[in-house]
This record gives structure tokens, sequence and C-alpha cells, in this order.
């Protein structure tokens, strides 16, 4: 189930559509610290499921507890599908290995939504 990506005001992430932003995700074990996964990869897609600017398995090197993912100009893209939309949903996928109390090499998977706006429906 996805979760949803806030901002720093703890609403629902949007961002402008061309624009820049960035999204941290922090990883935690099973007793709640933070953990520093052996890998770390993720992609970006439409609510369709539908791969965004080419950014599928994007490696994060070094990996560590928490990483900061920077979108900008056709990351964030309206698609010619979505034109007549004011927002957009998007899903950052994050898929991990860790180490934890269970055990060595534990697959962990993590899909947040987030919102892009359709900086020319907004405006009309």
């Amino acid at each position: 189930m996805p979760v949803f990506i806030l901002d720093d005001d703890g609403d629902v992430m949007h961002m402008d559509e061309q624009s820049s932003g960035q999204i941290t995700i922090s990883f935690y074990d099973e007793n709640g610290d933070a953990s520093t996964p052996d890998s770390i990869i993720w992609h970006l897609t439409d609510d369709n499921g539908t791969i965004i600017n080419s950014l599928e398995d994007q490696s994060v090197d070094p990996p560590a507890e928490a990483v900061d993912i920077v979108l900008s100009g056709d990351d964030l893209q309206i698609t010619a599908s979505e034109a007549s939309e004011k927002t957009v949903k998007r899903r950052l996928v994050v898929e991990a290995v860790i180490d934890s109390d269970m055990g060595d090499n534990l697959p962990l998977t993590g899909e947040g939504v987030f919102y892009v706006d359709n900086l020319s429906k907004l405006a009309a």
C-alpha cells in the first residue's frame, strides 16, 4: 500500500511541473532504529505504472540511512495524456536490501505518492 509523501508542513507533497523538488527517504529497522541498506534503487512512474523520463532502476550510491532524491525538469513533466488534468499523481518506488535482526540480504520495497501540478490548468 502506498504512502503519501509529505512536505515540511505535513501536507501531501505537490511539485510544479518542469520545476525542481527533493524527496528524502529514511530507512529504519524493525526496532525503529536508523539503518543503512546494502543497496537502494528507485523509479518514478505515473499512476498507471508508466516510467517517467527514463527514471527506472536509479541506483543510490552510496546508500545511507537517509537519502535525497532530487527531481527536476522533465522528471516533473505532464504527459500528453495528462494535459487536461490540473494535478497528476506520481509514484516513487524504492527498493532496498537490508540486514537486520530478522536476517541478512532482506528485500525492502516501498511506494510513495506525490502530485505534480499542471501550471497551465491551475492558472486557468
